[in-house]
């Protein structure tokens, strides 16, 4: 497919090209996985166990933990308290954090579901390190969910 574009493109220099943002890509791909796993979980009379994630320079990142858990909440999840965890940000790459080591675990051995963080950047600092992301958390039957600024809004 690439080398058929880019055939494409040295043959047709003068065409105007709209390149998708590969951010939409990877949050359509996680929101798909996403809706699969909660009706799979719903089909089988689960609620959603999460765990909550972090990446912030102090010890304890109360204020990311509370919106996370506020949104679980709202959606009906289980948190349990022991499933908080933080890395701090001096290690950027995912898979040489020992709380998102920790939290793979707990999906790969099935004591959680997913995972909830604040934004994709709390997870992997680039898209490649994302994608990877998605795809074993894909692989191990787990989900990825982000905080909305919507569902944290106050309703009426």
């Amino acid at each position: 497919m690439d080398a058929e574009r880019r055939l494409d493109e040295w043959r047709h220099p003068d065409r105007v090209r709209i390149s998708p943002d590969p951010l939409i890509r990877l949050e359509t791909a996680r929101r798909r996985v996403l809706d699969q796993r909660l009706a799979y979980l719903e089909a089988h009379g689960r609620t959603p166990r999460v765990c909550l994630y972090a990446l912030a320079p102090l010890r304890e990142p109360t204020r990311s933990f509370a919106a996370a858990r506020t949104y679980a909440n709202g959606k009906g999840w289980r948190v349990s308290a022991n499933r908080c965890i933080a890395d701090r940000l001096s290690t950027t790459e995912p898979m040489h954090r020992p709380g998102w080591r920790w939290a793979l675990h707990l999906i790969r051995t099935g004591h959680a579901d997913g995972v909830v963080a604040l934004t994709h950047t709390a997870i992997g600092q680039h898209l490649d390190e994302y994608e990877l992301i998605l795809d074993l958390m894909d692989l191990h039957g787990g989900f990825v969910a982000l905080v909305t600024p919507e569902s944290l809004r106050k309703k009426p």
